[in-house]
């Protein structure tokens, strides 16, 4: 049997290939549906093709879990391991940052970015940063509606742990909005906030961050906070 697979996955643009690796890599792995099983320890190699990319950005991964399904089927739970060679997505980064300069409709390139966060507050929804840049970063809320603190002006603080140091992200709420969500009847509520003026290291941290270098541990998670409770915790 063999114990190296390869799958080809297609994209539209390189900003649709790194929003799915930021959603896949930030989950740790993948779940797969297959006909038959395979042996714990059977490599996968994930080529992610895009529109535009010379090169498919590789990512390696190893099954450790196989479930046997009513339907005579089999799930499969694949972890994600390090990638070797980072040249393609280096080069699908650079194309997604270059083709934004040049609409120069932001004065930041915004990288697409899943990751969850939460607030300490009780009874408080799940929040999902979407996208970030240099300049500050946009959220989708998981909820029906806004949350009542969420308000043009209010403080706000991002936080997650990188490889690289904890990184903080200080800044206020500058638009709020409701926009349909793709495929979905119902709106979803968002906002975006700016950055304030960061210091040296948390500046490197979230360079790091935007060129996929220094990443949170898997599975992602950061927080959030608003108001008096953002601005106590403020670096």
């Amino acid at each position: 049997m063999n114990t190296n697979v390869r799958l080809k996955v297609a994209y539209k643009s390189p900003q649709s290939l790194v929003g799915e690796y930021t959603r896949s890599v930030g989950q740790g792995g993948a779940t797969l549906h297959t006909r038959r099983s395979l042996p714990l320890g059977t490599r996968f190699t994930f080529e992610l093709h895009a529109g535009g990319a010379l090169r498919p950005v590789e990512v390696l991964g190893e099954v450790v879990q196989v479930e046997p399904r009513p339907e005579r089927d089999y799930l499969l739970t694949v972890r994600y391991g390090a990638t070797e060679d980072r040249s393609a997505l280096d080069a699908v980064l650079q194309r997604i940052f270059s083709l934004q300069e040049k609409e120069g409709l932001r004065r930041f390139p915004r990288l697409p970015l899943h990751l969850r966060a939460v607030e300490a507050t009780p009874l408080s929804p799940a929040f999902l940063v979407r996208d970030i840049s240099r300049g500050g970063v946009g959220l989708d809320v998981m909820a029906p509606a806004l949350p009542r603190h969420v308000r043009v002006g209010t403080p706000f603080l991002l936080e997650m742990d990188l490889t690289g140091g904890a990184l903080l992200l200080h800044g206020e709420v500058v638009w709020t909005a409701s926009t349909p969500r793709k495929n979905a009847t119902e709106a979803t509520p968002g906002f975006g906030a700016t950055f304030g003026r960061l210091r040296a290291p948390m500046q490197e941290r979230l360079d790091a961050l935007l060129a996929l270098n220094s990443l949170p541990p898997a599975p992602w998670k950061a927080r959030v906070s608003f108001g008096m409770d953002a601005v106590t915790r403020m670096p």
